[in-house]
């Protein structure tokens, strides 16, 4: 009878070390997957950083200037106009008691003035 608890147990401990050494694989196999994608987030943060150091470069203001006087007559390029952005009739109405003196409203109105386009100032 021990010889038969003996070998049932050597066959549990067989069982117990084949099932220790599939679990020991298969997580070596994970740590290899968890290193690769690690190395993945690596290569591809430093390629971002690149990619950021590239798009700055690019856009930097003189060479949009000298591309935009470039190609402006093959793109229809043209500066923009503060009159082509909004009208100062726009803008809403000043509440009762400003704090804006008549002699500087009338200053702002005639800086106003000077800054629209005479096309403009007829309407």
């Amino acid at each position: 009878m021990s010889r038969l608890v003996n070998a049932v147990l050597f066959f549990f401990v067989l069982l117990g070390a084949f099932w220790l050494y599939q679990v020991k694989h298969e997580a070596k196999l994970e740590e290899e997957k968890i290193a690769n994608l690690q190395q993945q987030i690596k290569e591809e943060k430093e390629a971002l950083l690149l990619l950021k150091a590239e798009w700055s470069y690019l856009n930097r203001p003189d060479r949009v200037q000298a591309l935009t006087e470039r190609f402006s007559g093959e793109l229809g390029l043209k500066e923009v106009e503060p009159f082509q952005i909004g009208k100062a009739t726009d803008l809403p109405e000043r509440v009762e008691g400003s704090p804006v003196s008549d002699k500087d409203q009338q200053q702002l109105k005639s800086l106003l003035d000077q800054a629209q386009p005479a096309s403009l100032k007829s309407e």
